[in-house]
């Protein structure tokens, strides 16, 4: 019996089963990948000088203390804060930043902020420290729980209260921040029932005069 040709062993298992590094096909993948990666590397540029990496400034508009922001159902004017080291009903000792103003609803059902879903919020520059409020207050007597806005009224006296870190140095400027709100489904489940939600765009006061208060740690 004859026996059968020895067979190369590189080329055995037939021409798919090569390596390719060195041949056309090969090249041309490389070439691809090459050309993928410098077009990223040119599109990370481009968007770096066009600025697309930093903070986004075409949804804050700034206005100045005293401005009416109507947002949603509601009118507001900040025109001021005070400062004072306080106390908290668990002893902790905090900054109490109340920013003073006026609001209104422009609709026609009495409303009041939601203090689950809060649209305001209060920077500390020199910190960059970034709170919600702890409470809001209607009128001149300082009421701060069971109050509204009553529609077809003229603003009243409006107040908004938050908390910094004691251990921060003694704000002398802080930044209110109101953002717009928009009426849409905001249901987990999509069910259609609309309610007034936080959007993207706000308004923000840098320069809100501070008053500083008297320490109250009794």
């Amino acid at each position: 019996m004859t026996e059968a040709p020895a067979t190369d062993p590189e080329t055995a298992a037939g021409p798919d089963s090569a390596d390719t590094t060195d041949s056309p096909d090969g090249r041309r993948t490389w070439l691809m990948v090459g050309s993928l990666v410098v077009a990223l590397a040119v599109l990370v540029g481009l968007t770096w000088v066009a600025g697309g990496f930093e903070q986004r400034t075409d949804l804050r508009t700034i206005v100045a203390p005293g401005t009416v922001i109507a947002t949603g159902p509601y009118a507001f004017a900040f025109t001021a804060a005070t400062v004072q080291k306080k106390k908290t009903f668990d002893d902790q000792v905090v900054w109490e930043v109340v920013v003073a103003g006026t609001g209104r609803t422009t609709g026609d059902a009495a409303i009041t902020p939601s203090t689950l879903d809060w649209f305001f919020s209060l920077r500390e520059p020199a910190s960059t420290s970034v709170v919600e409020p702890e409470s809001q207050r209607f009128g001149a007597d300082d009421r701060s729980g069971g109050s509204f806005f009553t529609p077809g009224l003229a603003p009243i006296p409006y107040r908004l209260v938050f908390q910094l870190p004691a251990a921060l140095e003694r704000p002398t400027a802080v930044q209110l921040a109101v953002w717009e709100l928009e009426f849409r489904d905001r249901s987990l489940l999509k069910t259609g029932e609309l309610s007034w939600g936080r959007a993207d765009a706000y308004y923000r006061i840098d320069s809100l005069p501070v008053q500083q208060l008297a320490d109250d740690l009794d």
